[in-house]
């Protein structure tokens, strides 16, 4: 079953809870968060991504309180949905991005995605990935090539459009394959032969 995430709504949210990052960025924390921690729920990702430490304790209590009353339920089915599309054996996951927007504000929203999923993995306490297969490794740098998409310089043609899509669906079979190294899944999930390909071939943006 797939469950549809408002982007829109989950923007207002943000802009309620006085946070500077984009619903691109934060699910991509969240998928990175899953990733390393597969067993984290809703309230320990919140307070774990978007509850910055306070000074004090009596004001962090304040804080995690006022947070958690503000989480709507936009957010738990946001938490939930993208919990179900990673364990999907049908791969109906996709990274959260704006879609009736400019090549280059997209590409900004995928550089932002790429940013957040690697601070999930750290969040997650990730450190090495020396465990798992060699292209587990060369994903993660290649999503750090990624996180500076946003700099690229676009060929104002066709061409952008083409790219943007190779980017998505590269990060979306690469987050599929990791997951699945990571947590294992009940169907295998594979990704191109040589990530480091798949990504230089998406370099025809800048």
């Amino acid at each position: 079953m797939t469950i549809e995430i408002n982007i829109e709504q989950i923007k207002a949210d943000l802009i309620k809870l006085d946070s500077e990052l984009s619903p691109s960025e934060v699910h991509g924390t969240l998928c990175g968060v899953l990733c390393g921690k597969s067993d984290i729920n809703v309230h320990e990702w919140l307070s774990l991504t978007l509850l910055r430490e306070t000074e004090n304790a009596s004001q962090a209590v304040m804080a995690r309180d006022l947070l958690l009353e503000a989480i709507t339920e936009s957010f738990k089915s946001f938490f939930l949905a993208t919990v179900t599309a990673l364990s999907d054996n049908n791969l109906n996951f996709y990274p959260l991005l704006p879609e009736d927007e400019s090549e280059s504000v997209r590409l900004e929203a995928i550089a932002e995605w790429a940013q957040g999923f690697l601070m999930g993995l750290s969040l997650a306490g990730i450190k090495s990935f020396s465990e798992y297969p060699e292209e587990v490794t060369e994903f993660v740098e290649a999503m750090a090539s990624i996180s500076t998409a946003g700099d690229y310089d676009l060929a104002g043609d066709e061409s952008d459009e083409e790219a943007i899509i190779e980017f998505i669906e590269f990060i979306r079979m690469g987050v599929l394959f990791l997951n699945e190294e990571m947590n294992p899944m009940r169907v295998p999930v594979d990704i191109p032969d040589s990530i480091s390909d798949s990504l230089s071939s998406n370099k025809n943006v800048h």
